[in-house]
């Protein structure tokens, strides 16, 4: 009776995989808190209308991001001051804008 040798293994192709870095942390800073939003808020907003333009965003320094503590905001949309409460909800650092009628 003869055995059946398997064929010896042959090793797979190398593949490399580049590893997306992990999002820069954010250092809060209450100094600095309000220009930081500001900038977050601007960034990312996507106005509904494409004749809507949002520019001079502003926002109050505040002393901590945990939820359901919010802070003040103004920004100028389409040449008007408005103002808009940032309430801080899910966890830390996310942020749901409302409109107010506060501006300064």
């Amino acid at each position: 009776m003869t055995a059946c040798a398997a064929p010896p293994a042959t090793p797979g192709p190398t593949t490399t995989v580049t590893a997306t870095p992990p999002p820069s942390v954010v250092v809060f800073n209450p100094q600095t808190s309000g220009k930081d939003l500001a900038e977050r808020i601007k960034a990312r907003a996507k106005p509904k209308d494409p004749g809507i333009t949002i520019s001079g965003v502003e926002c109050k320094n505040f002393r901590d991001i945990k939820v359901n503590t919010h802070t003040d905001c103004q920004m100028v949309v389409n040449g008007v001051k408005r103002g808009y409460r940032a309430t801080f909800t899910q966890r830390d650092g996310h942020y749901e804008i409302k409109a107010q009628e506060l501006t300064w």
